[in-house]
């Protein structure tokens, strides 16, 4: 595990946070809260989403904060993660940063999630009614790097 003062060689100055937690909320009352107290036990300072999401439309500037001062970013990738346009507009932030991002592969096959397949084709579909193909492309291109 990564240790506190592990983020020194980051060339961000402003480092908070040992890790970066995003998940979508089917995961939050059973693997994410495990995974959270397993990181905090290990004495990493991780930043949990789940207080600051809600229904909006763009990243607060709180957990856009959170995100730039955070060295490394765990991703739980499950069914209904891209069901969630702030998931996919957090993941596409992270990848914006280039920084060491760590997938969590929850009930979902890698080259689903890669390509867009089995559980997240219907919601790619669905948010193309909403935003522009722009915003689509650039979600999907950050579920491709992971």
């Amino acid at each position: 595990m990564m240790k506190t003062g592990a983020y020194v060689s980051n060339p961000r100055s402003r480092v908070k946070w040992d890790a970066f937690l995003s998940f979508q909320r089917d995961t939050s009352h059973n693997f994410t809260d495990r995974l959270y107290e397993a990181l905090v036990k290990e004495e990493l300072r991780v930043w949990n989403n789940d207080v600051e999401r809600g229904d909006h439309d763009e990243l607060r500037p709180s957990l856009v904060e959170a995100i730039e001062d955070s060295v490394a970013f765990v991703v739980v990738l499950s069914p209904n993660y891209a069901n969630s346009h702030l998931c996919l507009e957090e993941l596409a932030k992270l990848c914006d940063l280039k920084c060491l991002v760590l997938p969590v592969f929850y009930m979902v096959e890698p080259w689903d999630v890669k390509t867009q397949n089995g559980p997240f084709e219907k919601d790619f579909e669905e948010h193309s009614k909403r935003f522009g193909e722009e915003k689509i492309q650039r979600w999907k291109g950050a579920m491709a790097l992971v």
